[in-house]
């Protein structure tokens, strides 16, 4: 048996105890956010609003109830780990602390800015909606959940350049007018992707153009770009005052781009262009050989015509598939031997591609933006036109048959 003496100190020792229990501060914190939905998909052509749920769970550790108020500022949203705005309101719920654990919800409505959906695109990173929750009972310890949200459907690529062409307001890639004429090109752009497409509308003259092109800029051009992925612009009018052969393009600025951009010829002549001489002298063409491959290798020459200012060398459209016979008779009367604007012209007499040469050459090969114009696996005729210094067409070739493989 214990002593009195003994159990008087246990006593003593058990009401310390239980003194120092109760003083001891209540041990009370956030132990986790759940979000619901986890993941959502938003459309990638503007701005979302989504419906959030946050579950906050919180317990302690104490006899005494420990009451507080668990709440959270703002949410935060972030792409590439990086925090690019905030939004919402504060969200907050107080409690007596009498259970332990405690489940609180907090509902919401989280808009995303459009800006937000295009600078996540351009990224190639998807947002994140981030809450951090705090316990007013214990503030250094917070916990936060995050909503992953996706752009996705038309648009949701990263913005870039699929395709450029490049044309004159019928279809064609060269022109000859005479100055001062009116004259517009379009180009139609493919794009992947929503953002902002920039270029600029460039021209070199026909001072420049003999050696290397000096391009100077017409007209910047910003066009806001659709989940549809096909943008047509139409060039300010062109400068005709020169004479000679000047050159066109569109240079896109954004998004940058490893596309070979085309560029348009046209050929000023210093009087009003005039009906094609009748009969027309004949060009003799050397090469290449009827039904020859077409490649960036590929070189037509013909014989010297003289008076010429400059020779036109065009090719038009031909029946899809390998090279085969051509009837040239029958289809010299389907091309246009006239290359002004005043000659009628009806579908598939348009040039698809052409360039213009220096009337003291008498041999050229096509560029690689020229015969990028041109799809492979056709069939395609050209020929030849001489023009003179008043803008007349003097000569021309026969009709000649070439493959692209």
């Amino acid at each position: 048996m214990r002593s009195r003496a003994t159990r008087f100190i246990l006593a003593q020792a058990t009401a310390a105890a239980a003194l120092m229990l109760s003083s001891l501060p209540a041990a009370a914190a956030i132990d986790s956010v759940a979000p619901s939905p986890v993941k959502v998909q938003v459309a990638a052509t503007g701005a979302s609003s989504i419906a959030v749920t946050w579950r906050v769970g919180r317990s302690f550790m104490a006899t005494p109830p420990v009451p507080a108020t668990i709440e959270s500022a703002r949410a935060e949203l972030l792409i590439g780990g990086a925090v690019v705005g905030t939004v919402g309101r504060r969200l907050g719920q107080t409690t007596e602390g009498d259970l332990t654990p405690e489940t609180f919800l907090f509902r919401e409505t989280v808009s995303i800015p459009r800006a937000v959906v295009y600078r996540a695109i351009k990224q190639e990173s998807p947002i994140v909606i981030r809450r951090v929750f705090a316990d007013s009972a214990e503030l250094a310890e917070t916990e936060d959940g995050e909503v992953l949200v996706v752009p996705a459907g038309p648009g949701s690529a990263a913005f870039s350049i699929q395709r450029v062409s490049l044309s004159f307001f019928d279809d064609s890639r060269t022109q000859v007018l005479s100055r001062n004429s009116e004259l517009r090109a379009v180009a139609e752009v493919n794009t992947t992707g929503v953002s902002l497409l920039t270029g600029v509308w460039e021209v070199a003259s026909g001072s420049s153009t003999a050696g290397t092109p000096v391009f100077r800029p017409l007209t910047l051009v910003r066009q806001g770009v659709a989940s549809s992925g096909r943008t047509v612009l139409t060039s300010p009018r062109l400068p005709t005052a020169t004479e000679g052969t000047n050159l066109v393009r569109f240079r896109i600025t954004n998004p940058e781009t490893e596309l070979q951009q085309p560029i348009l010829q046209y050929y000023v002549t210093p009087t009003s262009t005039t009906v094609a001489v009748n009969p027309l002298r004949e060009i003799l063409v050397s090469e290449p050989r009827a039904g020859a491959a077409l490649t960036e290798d590929t070189r037509f020459a013909w014989t010297a015509l003289p008076g010429t200012a400059t020779y036109h060398l065009e090719l038009f459209a031909a029946p899809a598939g390998p090279a085969g016979p051509v009837d040239t008779q029958a289809l010299q009367s389907e091309i246009p031997s006239d290359p002004s604007p005043d000659t009628e012209k009806t579908d598939g007499q348009v040039a698809l591609a052409g360039i213009f040469v220096q009337g003291s050459e008498t041999a050229a090969r096509l560029a690689d933006f020229t015969l990028a114009q041109l799809p492979g696996d056709r069939r395609y005729l050209w020929k030849v036109s001489a023009i003179d210094a008043k803008g007349a067409v003097i000569g021309s070739s026969s009709v000649r048959e070439i493959y692209k493989p």
